[in-house]
């Protein structure tokens, strides 16, 4: 991404466990709810396992779905959730009168697991494109499977988009979900879940996120003269990531935080929204990227974990973030400047600083 152009957020949506749309997911997050509950699944060791789950009441509308023997109910569920999401995102974009034309999609999709059932891309995309209010462009979905990371790293993506092909709109986002079996079964496996009486694990969730940026700034979401840009994406990678043989040293969350920060002036950042989802691992890489770029961040800057409220997301948790990171930057007077990042189970890291400027 160029230094000086800019991604602005024309609209959001989603749809977590604790709200239907961004709004009621912000509101429940800034007021300390969890949706954690106690779940029919049951770990290795007998105990029920702990997850997030969006409820159904939210789901239970018709759509026409074709249904082979490799159906699963769960992705019916990952497909709702991305309509719903989807649906948020275009009823509340100021400049939906401006699209004229289908829009590129950026999905940011799960990291292969072997041996773990997920929803085929081609199945959930070809549904999304039928059934969703927003015009998708087909042709011109871009898939990156890299989980949690993914999210920021379709910013990159979406600023080729934007600047090279003169797009004027493009669409980034994911809708995931943990709830399967075989996924649980796997992370049980490593002893990765929560439950009563486990230190390590982290409560699966499931959710879906859409942001739609632009590269014009009279077409981004504003509210009081005010709009939200995204500045350069910072992706590296970290050796020692989960499962690898490699040591740990937190190095590649350091250097995504420093290419993330590399053109940073002006205003020093206040609130970090973290994809720390409580397990052991992921917190010396914070403390290493923190320390080793301590002077771009408030004295008193304070860590945000959206997933102590609504679980784990997976792949859709990055643009949840950069979307309640926005949202709070529209509302807090005395905020300029936020830092989202995730890390992925494998080797990716991604970070982006959300800006809030001034307009005529």
């Amino acid at each position: 991404m160029s230094q000086l152009d800019k991604l602005y957020i024309a609209a959001t949506g989603m749809i977590t466990p604790v709200g239907f749309n961004t709004q009621m997911t912000a509101a429940s997050v800034n007021a300390g709810v969890s949706a954690y509950a106690e779940s029919d699944y049951i770990s290795k060791s007998g105990k029920n396992i702990k997850v997030s789950q969006v409820p159904d009441d939210a789901l239970l509308f018709d759509i026409e779905i074709e249904k082979d023997i490799s159906f699963r109910p769960q992705y019916e569920r990952i497909i709702k959730m991305a309509l719903l999401a989807l649906n948020e995102t275009i009823e509340t974009a100021q400049c939906k009168q401006r699209i004229k034309q289908a829009i590129p999609l950026i999905f940011a999709l799960p990291e292969n697991v072997p041996f773990v059932d997920q929803i085929p891309t081609n199945f959930l995309i070809e549904n999304i494109s039928k059934f969703s209010a927003l015009p998708i462009d087909i042709s011109r979905v871009h898939r990156i499977h890299t989980g949690r990371a993914a999210g920021l790293q379709s910013l990159e993506l979406a600023y080729r988009y934007l600047y090279e092909q003169n797009e004027d709109f493009v669409l980034v986002g994911s809708s995931d979900s943990h709830l399967n079996l075989s996924l649980l079964n796997h992370l049980d496996e490593r002893e990765r879940l929560l439950y009563e009486g486990s230190v390590n694990g982290f409560c699966p969730g499931e959710g879906a996120s859409f942001i739609l940026l632009t590269r014009k700034i009279q077409y981004a979401q504003k509210q009081n003269n005010q709009v939200i840009a995204l500045n350069t994406v910072g992706i590296a990678d970290e050796p020692g990531y989960l499962e690898s043989n490699e040591p740990y040293l937190g190095n590649g969350l350091s250097l995504a935080f420093k290419r993330a920060l590399s053109n940073n002036s002006s205003h020093l950042i206040s609130q970090v929204y973290s994809g720390m989802n409580g397990e052991p691992y992921w917190v010396k890489e914070l403390g290493v990227a923190m320390t080793r770029s301590h002077q771009f961040f408030t004295n008193d800057y304070n860590v945000n974990h959206p997933v102590d409220c609504f679980g784990d997301l997976g792949a859709a948790l990055g643009t949840a973030m950069v979307s309640l990171s926005a949202l709070r930057l529209l509302s807090e007077e005395k905020e300029n400047k936020h830092l989202v990042y995730c890390s992925s189970d494998g080797a990716k890291r991604s970070a982006v600083i959300v800006e809030k400027i001034n307009v005529n």
